[in-house]
């Protein structure tokens, strides 16, 4: 954490206007130069209440280019933000590669708040801040710069300057009682932002604190550590930061799917049997989660042929269509590639109650960008823990998780790519891509053992479903589908 220089002491007013000037016109250049690089530019503004954060807001975005910038001011959540985990909101707010996301109020925030309020103790707060610390840095690792300003006033010129604006007509609008009610635990809110402030402050993204008794220096401070931060990340090019993989003791992955017994099968009479009675037990315990506004996300991966369609539309099929949403993952659109890999998917996360299925996840990451080379070694091997950080958060906020692997041989795969090109209606679903796909069958077995083996956690395990005969597939998904809603009612 760094204390802004004063550089503006000794200046006058001309060389200030000047010299202000001359950082305006490096900073438009670093933005195209950021833009050109696709560097992801975060801006957060935070600080003492009076200490001219909302001013400083304006003036970034009349500093900046506003055709590559867009401001968030996070005030109290709205009903769908509040249906979601603490960092949907956050999601949506990630600017694309090469573009500026200014964060108003951000996840320090509410933590803070609730901190001096006695709304969290102080393990649960350095827990919060220890989860801020994670996604910063995860973000970092994807190629983010993030710069943190703490804008800072003493206790005495916070006073001052609330009463100044509260005097003022022009400006008396801008005091709230709660400013006052934050005045008088000021003692409260340092020891809790410092405690915030020290607990994540890494190289990548440290904090800059800026005294902001002049709003004139104050600016310049912002100023001049902006343009230099950028102009350093165009300098070194930091899209693709060093990977942060723990060098350990190498861990034999045992294989999961050879445990598979792709011998089981169902009779007809049986099947039928058996899936009336589960989907009619689904339907109960849905419409119960959704009366108790639990909400759900159902994972289907599997290989090319397996059933995954057939065995979806055998889930939905007893669920009201009003509770779920269907989402096909497919390779990312154009402006899915502009973001982070698991911004699409956190956009999707469904509302209390609700349900989402996604046909292929996340996963991808570890699976075909692993196999096929649209990931890095060192993104795909640091995604493992990103995404059982990614699926915590889903269950802390006590949504339901469903991962189901379809798990068939290599010669049942051959046999239904015949048969889909023989019959008219399913020639659409075997492509080049599949035909590719099983001459990497071992690299992708080995991959899915590895993904089974680092993501089975005892919250969201995987099931790996037996899917040689299609219909022992579905009455098994739709049975362990079951017994996860009724453990969570």
């Amino acid at each position: 954490m760094t204390m802004a220089p004063d550089v503006n002491r000794k200046l006058s007013r001309a060389e200030l206007d000047v010299q202000r000037a001359e950082l305006r016109a490096r900073l438009l250049d670093a933005q195209f130069a950021l833009r050109e690089a696709r560097v992801p530019l975060i801006i957060i503004v935070s600080g003492v209440d009076g200490a001219g954060k909302g001013e400083l807001v304006h003036r970034l975005n009349e500093w900046l280019d506003p055709r590559g910038v867009d401001t968030h001011a996070f005030m109290a959540k709205s009903p769908e933000e509040l249906e979601r985990p603490r960092y949907w909101r956050y999601w949506r707010a990630l600017p694309a590669k090469g573009r500026v996301a200014i964060l108003f109020g951000s996840w320090y925030t509410g933590p803070i708040l609730q901190r001096v309020y006695g709304e969290t103790g102080k393990k649960r707060f350095r827990r919060t801040l220890e989860r801020i610390a994670s996604h910063e840095r995860m973000l970092c690792d994807d190629g983010f710069v993030i710069l943190k300003f703490w804008l800072h006033l003493s206790r005495k010129a916070q006073r001052k300057r609330l009463r100044d604006m509260e005097d003022n007509p022009l400006s008396h609008w801008r005091v709230l009682p709660q400013d006052w009610e934050h005045h008088s635990l000021y003692d409260d809110f340092i020891k809790t932002s410092k405690l915030a402030l020290t607990t994540t402050d890494p190289q990548d993204a440290p904090w800059r604190v800026i005294p902001a008794t002049s709003r004139a220096k104050c600016e310049s401070n912002v100023l001049l550590q902006l343009v230099e931060r950028m102009e350093e990340a165009v300098k070194i090019r930091k899209y693709v930061t060093a990977p942060r993989i723990t060098e350990g003791k190498r861990v034999k992955i045992p294989s999961s799917l050879a445990q598979v017994n792709l011998d089981s099968t169902i009779e007809d009479g049986d099947y039928r049997k058996a899936v009336t009675t589960q989907q009619a037990r689904l339907n109960r315990l849905v419409w119960a989660a959704h009366q108790k506004k639990i909400s759900s996300v159902l994972v289907l991966e599997g290989w090319d042929a397996a059933g995954k369609g057939s065995a979806i539309r055998r889930v939905t099929a007893a669920i009201d269509p009003r509770l779920y949403r269907t989402v096909p993952i497919a390779a990312p659109k154009n402006e899915e590639l502009e973001h982070h890999y698991l911004w699409r998917f956190w956009r999707e996360l469904p509302r209390a109650g609700m349900m989402t299925i996604f046909d292929r996840s996340w996963y991808g990451r570890v699976l075909v960008e692993r196999v096929e080379g649209f990931a890095s070694t060192e993104e795909w091997q640091r995604a493992y823990d990103e995404i059982n950080d990614f699926e915590a958060q889903l269950l802390g906020h006590d949504m339901l998780i469903g991962k189901f692997w379809l798990h068939i041989s290599k010669e049942e795969q051959l046999a239904r790519f015949k048969k889909r090109e023989e019959i008219a209606y399913k020639r659409h679903k075997i492509t080049e891509e599949d035909w590719r796909n099983r001459k990497r069958w071992n690299a992708y077995e080995k991959s899915v053992d590895e993904m089974v083996f680092r993501t089975s956690t005892a919250d969201a395990p995987w099931n790996l479903i037996a899917g040689n005969n299609k219909k022992f597939a579905r009455v098994q998904i739709l049975k362990t589908l079951c017994s996860i809603f009724e453990k969570a009612l």
